[in-house]
């Protein structure tokens, strides 16, 4: 939902990088967990915030000085599954095309989602090539994929499958 960019003032409060569409969409939603790069979440309940520019000020319970809030820089922001709204039929969450084998119209597999970027025309996948492909003498590329309905022709979540109409050579 957001990252962590620095603190902001002398009370604790957190300077954050929206990942949301609306900006203040993501002070909406009272529980936060805070992802470092290994892996491990804290828990916090958010007292305030407001939209500040391009970023979100955020003040958090339990963070109350500038030296904790900075200890919280470049963590990952989330939220509970079950806070998120429901979606309508044909809609997806971001997140959850990560991890997603991505197959072309003729059944050749050109990857795995390995994250969704927003830049601003359309979203885009970032699509790392299966492992036999980057075990040749150089490493294949990434591929990107604008995320929009001329190229996407189905997403299974259930199968694991993001059907598109692509070929490696794009």
């Amino acid at each position: 939902m957001g990252r962590v960019v620095a603190s902001y003032g002398v009370q604790g409060w957190l300077k954050v990088q929206p990942f949301t569409a609306a900006k203040n969409t993501l002070l909406t939603y009272r529980q936060w967990s805070l992802i470092d790069r290994q892996g491990a979440t804290r828990d916090y309940r958010l007292k305030e915030g407001k939209v500040h520019g391009e970023h979100v000020l955020a003040a958090l319970e339990g963070v109350m000085a500038r030296e904790e809030a900075a200890a919280l820089q470049g963590m990952s922001i989330a939220v509970p599954r079950e806070a998120l709204p429901a979606l309508d039929p044909g809609e997806v969450y971001f997140v959850d095309l990560i991890g997603l084998k991505v197959i072309n119209r003729e059944g050749e597999m050109l990857g795995t989602v390995t994250a969704v970027q927003e830049y601003g025309a359309q979203p885009v996948l970032h699509v790392r090539p299966p492992e036999e492909v980057n075990s040749e003498a150089k490493k294949a590329a990434e591929i990107l994929i604008p995320f929009v309905d001329v190229y996407i022709d189905a997403v299974e979540l259930a199968a694991g499958n993001l059907k598109v109409d692509w070929q490696r050579d794009n």
